[in-house]
C-alpha cells in the first residue's frame, strides 16, 4: 500500500468513526485540543492527523483504539523512512559513477565500441570453452569417467533484516533522524500543544538511544527545541510549509528528554513532558 493509501484508509476509519458518534467538528474541538479545521483536514484525508488526536478521536467515540493507532504507526513508519539519495551513499552527496553508454532503441551500437565488445565478448566464450574442455580431459585421465565431479553444495545466504541504525547516543548528537534510520523503530513518547492547531511531539528511537523534537500545523517561523538532561539541546525553525523536525540529541537510559515549543511571534514556550528511557521500559509489561 503506498503513501497515499494509508492515509486514505486512516481518514475513512476517522469520517466513520464521527459519522458513528454524530459529532460535529465544532463539538470534537470542544472536547479536545484541536480545532475544528484540523478535524476537518484530518477526517478528509488532506493531512496526516497527530496519533494523540487519532486515540483521543477514538476514545471520545467508546471504542478500541489498538486498530487506529496501528494504521497511524504504519504511516508514520513511511513517513520517517530514510529516503535513497540519487548521488551516492547517505551522506556523501555529489559522488557518482560513470555511466556506460547507451544502447539505441534499435539495439547495440554499431560503431568501433560496439565491435570491440563483440570481439571481447567472443574471446572470452572461447576461452570458457578451452577450460571446460581441459577440465573434461583431466576428470577421464585420472578418474576413467567422462561424468564431472560433482559440484560444491552453495552457501547458505544469510539475509540481513533492514539497514542497521547510523548512530547512538552522544554520536547522534546534531543528526538527521531519517539518514540515521532512527525513524525505523521510532515513537512519539510525549505530546503537547499550543492551542488550538500546533501538535509537539516528542520522537524517541530505542536503537539510536537518541530523541528528537518535531512540530506540525505551525507557521512559518514557528520553533522546536529539544532537551535532555545533561544540558544538551538542538532546535529548528519552521522555514516553509507547516512542519519541521529538530536533529537528533543523545537519549541515555537513566537520563530525560523533553521538547518545547514556540510561536513566530516569541511568548512563553510550551513543552511536552520529560521522558525517561529506563523508567518506561521498566513499567512496560
Amino acid at each position: 500500500m503506498d503513501r497515499a493509501g494509508s492515509v486514505r484508509d486512516l481518514a475513512s476509519e476517522l469520517l466513520a468513526l464521527k459519522k458513528q458518534s454524530g459529532a460535529s467538528f465544532a463539538r470534537l474541538s470542544e472536547q479536545t485540543h484541536y480545532a475544528k479545521s484540523s478535524w476537518e483536514r484530518w477526517v478528509n484525508g488532506k493531512q496526516f492527523p497527530p496519533r494523540d488526536a487519532v486515540e483521543s478521536l477514538a476514545k471520545l467515540c467508546e471504542t478500541d483504539p489498538a486498530p487506529l493507532l496501528a494504521l497511524w504507526d504504519e504511516e508514520e513508519a513511511r513517513r520517517m523512512a530514510p529516503e535513497p539519495d540519487a548521488q551516492g551513499e547517505p551522506g556523501e552527496p555529489g559522488t557518482t559513477e560513470e555511466a556506460e553508454p547507451a544502447e539505441s532503441a534499435e539495439g547495440p551500437s554499431a560503431g568501433p565500441t560496439g565491435r570491440r565488445r563483440r570481439t571481447l565478448w567472443g574471446a572470452l566464450v572461447l576461452a570458457a570453452l578451452l577450460v571446460a574442455g581441459a577440465v573434461t580431459y583431466g576428470v577421464v585421465a585420472l578418474t576413467g569417467s567422462d561424468e564431472p565431479p560433482a559440484a560444491p553444495k552453495p552457501k547458505p545466504v544469510v539475509k540481513v533484516a533492514g539497514p542497521p541504525t547510523g548512530c547512538t547516543l552522544t554520536g547522534c548528537e546534531g543528526r538527521d533522524p531519517k539518514k540515521m534510520n532512527c525513524g525505523a523503530d521510532a515513537i512519539t513518547v510525549r505530546t503537547g500543544s499550543i492551542p488550538k492547531d500546533l501538535v509537539i511531539e516528542l520522537r524517541y528511537s530505542r536503537a539510536c538511544q537518541a530523541a528528537w523534537g518535531r512540530i506540525s500545523f505551525a507557521q512559518v517561523g514557528a520553533t522546536v527545541v529539544v532537551n535532555n538532561s545533561d544540558g544538551a539541546a538542538q532546535a529548528d525553525v519552521v522555514h516553509y510549509d507547516r512542519d519541521v523536525y529538530t536533529p537528533l540529541i543523545a537519549a541515555p537510559d537513566d537520563g530525560s528528554v523533553w521538547a518545547c515549543a514556540s510561536l513566530p511571534k516569541g511568548g512563553r514556550p510550551s513543552c511536552t513532558g520529560h521522558f525517561i528511557p529506563s523508567l518506561e521500559e521498566a513499567q512496560q509489561p
